[in-house]
């Protein structure tokens, strides 16, 4: 059942399900807003998000800064 992969899970890998495939996600589009042009909306919908807002909201509990704000610094990063 549901529930019980979730208590599996949780006891397993020492987070929820949920959390883990956030963060998944958020390393994917780290990784999209490194090497490509696609836009926020763009990889928020690659990403399954239903919502580009709630991409954003999820990127910012992770990375603590926007997608927009990381891809800058990592352009500027890479410039020097």
């Amino acid at each position: 059942s549901t529930s019980h992969f979730s208590r599996l899970f949780t006891k397993e890998a020492g987070e929820s399900f949920s959390s883990f495939t956030s963060r998944a996600k958020v390393e994917w589009a780290k990784k999209l807003l490194e090497e490509s042009n696609f836009s926020v909306t763009q990889i928020s919908d690659e990403l399954g998000f239903s919502d580009p807002g709630y991409f954003i909201k999820t990127f910012k509990k992770y990375e603590k800064i926007t997608p927009a704000v990381y891809r800058k610094y990592v352009k500027e990063a890479n410039a020097i």
